[in-house]
Formats: C-alpha cells, sequence, structure tokens
C-alpha cells in the first residue's frame, strides 16, 4: 500500500462535484451481452467489440438491422437467435439492451441487477447503471464527453472541437510511449527526472503533426541518457493569478500550475484557479501576518528554497500580478542568490480589465505558512 500523504492545511476541493465518475473499463475477452438488433443496439455492440469484448447479441432474426446483420457477417459478434433471457447473463460483465417499453426496459433491469451485470439500456436513463459518451478515438488515447444525458448534441459539438485540435499521429505517439515505458522506469526515478522526460516528450508529439520514427525514438532515448547524468535540481515559479477569474490566466501560467510538483498559494486566490493545477500537485496555503512579525520574510524564503533544493517544481501562486511587488522583486533576489532558478510569470492587474472584477491583494513576502 502506498504511504499516506501529510494533511493539507485548510486545502479546498480539488474537485467540484461531478455528476457521474468518468472510468475507462477494461472489456478484452470479457463477455458483454446486446439485446436487440437495432441499428443503436449495433453501435453498442461494435463499440464493446471495438474494446476486444466477446460480444453476444441476442434478438430474432427478423428484427435484425443492416448494421447488425454487418456485424454478423464480418463475425465481429456473436449471434444468438432468440429473445434476452435471464440465463443470457451468466459470465458477462455488461449488459446493453434496446428496449422499446418501458416494462421491457424495467425487466431487462431488474434482471440485470439480480445477476448482479451491470447494465445500459438505450436511450432510456432511468434503467442504465452507466452511460456511455461522446467519444474522441486516438487510442490508446481516449477521450469521453459527457453531458448526464443533459444535452447529447452539445457533447457531439464538444466532440468535433476536439477532435480539430488532435492529430491523427497522436495515436501513433501514444503507442511510442507505451514501447518507451518500461526503459524509463527502469533508469529514471519517480520524480522530477521522469516528469521531465515526459514533458519533452510530449513537446516532441505536439511539435509535428507527423507520425514518429525512429529517429524521434533515438532522440528520445537520448533524452533519457542525458536526465540520467544530470544532477536533480528543483525550480521556483513565481505566478500571477490576476484578479480570481480562472479565465484571466495566462496560458504560461496554466502550463506552469500543470507542471508544478508543490503550489504555495494565499487565501486570495480562488478555488477555480487551483482547480487548473496538476491534480498530484501538492498545496500549502499561504496567509498573511503582521508586516511588523519579526522572521517572516526568512521563513518564506527558506520554506521555497528547502522545498526547491529536494528537487521539487515549487510554484508561489500570488493573486494580482507578482511583477509590479517590490517584496516579490526581493524574494527572487534571494532565491536567485541562493543558487535556484527561478521564473516570474505575470498576471492581468486590474488596470487590464473591467472595473467591475474586483482585484484582490497579491501576497507578499511578509507571509507565514500555515501546516496543519
Amino acid at each position: 500500500m502506498r504511504k499516506r500523504s501529510s494533511p493539507q492545511s485548510e486545502d479546498p476541493g480539488r474537485i467540484e462535484p461531478l455528476a457521474k465518475l468518468p472510468v475507462f473499463w477494461k472489456l478484452s475477452e470479457k463477455r458483454a451481452v446486446v439485446a436487440g438488433g437495432s441499428d443503436a443496439a449495433a453501435w453498442k455492440a461494435e463499440l464493446l467489440a471495438a474494446c476486444g469484448a466477446q460480444v453476444n447479441v441476442y434478438a430474432k432474426a427478423s428484427e435484425l438491422g443492416l448494421a447488425m446483420q454487418h456485424l454478423i457477417v464480418t463475425q465481429k459478434v456473436t449471434f444468438v437467435d432468440q429473445p434476452w433471457h435471464i440465463g443470457m447473463f451468466s459470465a458477462a460483465v455488461m449488459a446493453i439492451a434496446d428496449c422499446e417499453s418501458d416494462n421491457e426496459a424495467r425487466a431487462f433491469s431488474c434482471a440485470a441487477r439480480a445477476a448482479g451485470v451491470p447494465f445500459n439500456v438505450i436511450d432510456k436513463p432511468a434503467y442504465c447503471q452507466f452511460q456511455f459518451g461522446s467519444i474522441v478515438n486516438r487510442s490508446p488515447v481516449i477521450l469521453s464527453i459527457s453531458t448526464d444525458g443533459a444535452a447529447p448534441i452539445l457533447a457531439q459539438a464538444i466532440r468535433r472541437q476536439v477532435e480539430t485540435l488532435l492529430p491523427p499521429s497522436l495515436k501513433d505517439w501514444a503507442m511510442l510511449a507505451q514501447t518507451l515505458r518500461a526503459t524509463v522506469n527502469s533508469q529514471l526515478e519517480p520524480g522530477p527526472k521522469r516528469r521531465a522526460f515526459w514533458e519533452r516528450f510530449v513537446d516532441r508529439c505536439f511539435s509535428s503533426t507527423k507520425v514518429p520514427g525512429e529517429d524521434d525514438r533515438q532522440g528520445l532515448i537520448s533524452d533519457v541518457e542525458t536526465l540520467c547524468s544530470l544532477p536533480l535540481s528543483g525550480s521556483v515559479t513565481i505566478v500571477g493569478a490576476g484578479p480570481g477569474d480562472a479565465e484571466l490566466l495566462t496560458l504560461k501560467a496554466v502550463r506552469c500550475l500543470q507542471a508544478a510538483d508543490l503550489i504555495l498559494f494565499d487565501e486570495c486566490v480562488s478555488s477555480d484557479v487551483l482547480e487548473l493545477a496538476r491534480r498530484e500537485a501538492k498545496r500549502m496555503l499561504v496567509g498573511a501576518v503582521d508586516e511588523h512579525a519579526p522572521g517572516s520574510e526568512l521563513n518564506l524564503r527558506q520554506l521555497v528554497a528547502g522545498l526547491a533544493r529536494t528537487g521539487k517544481r515549487v510554484v508561489l501562486l500570488t493573486a494580482g500580478d507578482p511583477a509590479a511587488s517590490g517584496a516579490v522583486a526581493a524574494l527572487i533576489d534571494d532565491l536567485q542568490m541562493a543558487g535556484l532558478h527561478v521564473d516570474l510569470v505575470p498576471g492581468i492587474s486590474g488596470s487590464n480589465i473591467s472595473s467591475d472584477v474586483a482585484l484582490k491583494q497579491p501576497i507578499t513576502s511578509e507571509a507565514l505558512v500555515h501546516t496543519g
């Protein structure tokens, strides 16, 4: 078992409420059953077969649509010429049905539940234990988009937008990553160096729309060897969160939040901004104190420097624009004199936005870290 992480002081909820839990289910060599021969049932059956499931379709031959007939002829599914029945759920891991009436849907869901098999009745959410999303397929990269049944057309529109952003070559890059993972894991310890490798991998992936070749593979292996020989070093990035609206963050600020190992933030930083951070990043709440408190500036400098020297990527997230703060400038000088690499990512200041957006006070060097 993994060791329990140390508790975070006053850490806000990292995930907003979810209508459904998005999961990815391994179905290879597993038995799945589909009741019905309609085109809608055929789409679900083809989806299961694409995941490697052994799909058994139960329906009368006279009820088969052209799409289902094609799946049967091409042997993507196994056809059983009879209506669905209680016995068909044996050894199944998933059950799907296209039912004409609520009575049939209720009967199917009750039978599946009694057999302990997760079930979905197409277009009848009241009789579903799970739902399907709108899929972007770059397998092994798979995206599924759901509106919890509220607006399926919206999910389809989102999928079309995402499709235009992801090049077809993404599939090949992901497959290359699978072949490299064992080498990377054996030569680079978990932590900054391994993360640095995968960030370089991502940079290569999105810098070209071409399918990766042998030159790309050798270049990545060379990256592993280079990172092995480098000394462990961390970094500090001071990021401006602006007035609190997550939509006003700069692209560079978002990238820094998603690359951080540890984020120090004050109470003026909104939860919407923190929601954009990497999920695995640890967070520490920093609170302003009396400016006359002795040693407070030293406390912050020592904290940040100590964390960075362990090889972590530390982000000091401050409301407003840290570039306009003399205290932040002094902190940067102190950290650089201590031999640390420091970056500054300015935030949007109050003069750059409409007057109806309230600008919160930025963090200063007169701050203490509250730990629980």
